[in-house]
């Protein structure tokens, strides 16, 4: 099924692109998968380079491309290189500054987007029911912008896509649904079958999308779009949440905009989604790679936010991704999922994670050990859903995703999760519930049985759950008793196989894992 969909994908985009056959914004769609923002750049204030980032050049693109990007979106702000006055005529510079990065996002076989972005100018004057004469003043620039806009690209590839504004807050419903009609039929002047993007007032959320009224339901040209930090105030003020918070946010948006595109026919992006980097670490991976998941599954194309700084992907100066790049990319409804991570003490990490793909014929567990880069690490089988890793140290930081190689070559990949091990180190105290008392230290090695001796000082249930190496449990011993005292538990391996195995016992929230070692 991923060789399929990769194929069509393929087809699309060189059909598309390199043979200039005219799409639909249906046929775009489906071309423009995986896209991405450079953002705080064209549209910064009052120079491109305001807002600390370098100037685009042309390598990007091809970087993107080759990371396995199929679209980009350039935000662009035309106040400040736009006359105030008629006949508001663009600064020749800027415009063919826009135009050179345009093209060199076309020469690398990217889809493009490019928009009007922080007109401020505009949207603080059109609030009200009605234009006053400031605000037509305003309109009127605007118009003028968007006529020598759609003037300049008249005869650019139809991959490059027009979005009329972008976040129109504080404007009002009713004069953004006015504005998109005015704006499409500027652009429709010289550009009669360019596609076209717009959103609903507000910050463009789902919300507003599928309240907005369609510009023109005539045209297979129109592409709704819609911004997603959620969930909110996680994804723009960081923090903490739980999973079940992020999937059920990020897919109940999807399938509000989808049963819309359904009902009328047009299809929808998410033109921003991102996560802020003081999330914490693991939900904010798992945030991203929901979005694509998710995306992908209801045949949303997702650009992600990237600005340089707070939700930093690219490094413009090093020309270098960081591991988010992996997730965008590598993300498919196949990929394992439901990535867990936890300290079974203070010598052992158990790794746990879904596998949904019954094509693959391994999966490869890769590790990163603190500032480092990621390694293939294990290779275990397909069905093999935890591991238990033993080779690990006190205050240091460890990051595990999985990697899937398909037959196709298709990669697939989980998001990242990473422990703390000096953050979370558990440290055996006189108080502790559990007291081990082993003979000889460890009862290792053994064949095929061995007795676990230790202590309880105090009232406690204790639990022995006994992994092998890939962390599958592989036997459960219980002791009933919950009164103090010193007690020993027999463990019979005869049906095990030779190999290191690891005991963990349990008493309420305190446990510590030791380790085994069968030789028959």
């Amino acid at each position: 099924m991923i060789k399929h969909l990769f194929i069509t994908a393929l087809f699309l985009i060189i059909t598309a692109i390199n043979l200039k056959a005219q799409i639909t914004s249906q046929e775009a769609v489906k071309g423009m998968t995986r896209g991405i923002n450079i953002g705080n750049s064209l549209d910064a204030s009052p120079t491109e380079t305001s807002w600390g980032n370098p100037p685009i050049v042309e390598s990007y693109f091809a970087n993107l491309k080759k990371a396995g990007f199929n679209a980009v979106r350039i935000p662009i702000t035309w106040n400040d290189h736009t006359m105030f006055t008629l006949p508001y005529t663009i600064d020749s510079d800027f415009i063919v500054r826009v135009d050179t990065v345009v093209h060199w996002a076309l020469e690398n076989h990217l889809f493009v987007i490019i928009n009007a972005h922080h007109e401020a100018w505009l949207k603080s004057v059109l609030t009200g029911s009605s234009v006053s004469a400031s605000a037509s003043d305003s309109l009127a620039r605007f118009d003028s912008i968007w006529s020598q806009i759609a003037a300049h690209f008249k005869n650019a590839s139809d991959s490059l896509i027009f979005e009329i504004l972008n976040e129109p807050y504080p404007m009002s419903e009713s004069n953004v649904n006015a504005l998109n009609v005015r704006e499409l039929k500027i652009i429709r002047q010289t550009n009669p079958t360019r596609i076209v993007s717009y959103s609903g007032y507000m910050w463009s959320n789902s919300d507003q999308l599928v309240t907005a009224a369609i510009p023109d339901t005539s045209t297979r040209y129109l592409i709704g779009y819609y911004h997603s930090y959620d969930p909110y105030p996680f994804g723009l003020n960081g923090g903490d949440t739980t999973d079940s918070a992020i999937y059920n946010v990020i897919k109940g948006k999807l399938d509000q905009v989808s049963a819309w595109s359904k009902k009328t026919g047009i299809p929808v992006i998410l033109g921003e989604f991102g996560f802020v980097k003081n999330c914490a670490y693991n939900p904010r991976m798992y945030a991203y790679a929901t979005v694509m998941d998710q995306a992908l599954q209801h045949g949303v194309p997702a650009f992600v936010w990237d600005d340089g700084g707070n939700f930093a992907i690219y490094n413009r100066a090093t020309s270098s991704f960081n591991e988010i790049k992996d997730i965008l990319i590598y993300t498919f409804p196949e990929s394992p999922n439901g990535v867990k991570i936890s300290q079974l003490s203070g010598t052992s990490i158990l790794l746990q994670w879904q596998n949904r793909n019954t094509e693959s014929d391994s999966i490869i567990i890769q590790r990163r050990v603190g500032n480092g880069s990621f390694i293939d690490y294990l290779k275990v089988a397909p069905n093999v859903s935890q591991f238990i890793d033993s080779s690990i140290s006190l205050q240091t930081s460890y990051y595990y995703r999985l990697k899937i190689i398909m037959k196709d070559s298709v990669v697939l990949e989980s998001y990242p999760v990473m422990i703390n091990i000096a953050a979370t180190a558990i440290i055996q105290t006189d108080n502790a519930p559990i007291k081990f008392e082993l003979s000889n230290n460890y009862p290792n090695p053994f064949n095929p049985a061995t007795t676990i001796n230790y202590s309880v000082p105090k009232t406690s249930f204790v639990t022995i759950r006994v992994y092998d190496f890939l962390g599958r449990e592989v036997a459960t011993l219980v002791n009933e008793e919950k009164t103090a005292g010193n007690y020993k538990i027999h463990f019979n391996a005869s049906n095990l196989a030779s190999g290191i195995y690891f005991y963990r016992m349990q008493a309420g929230n305190f446990f510590e894992t030791k380790k085994l070692i069968l030789l028959k």
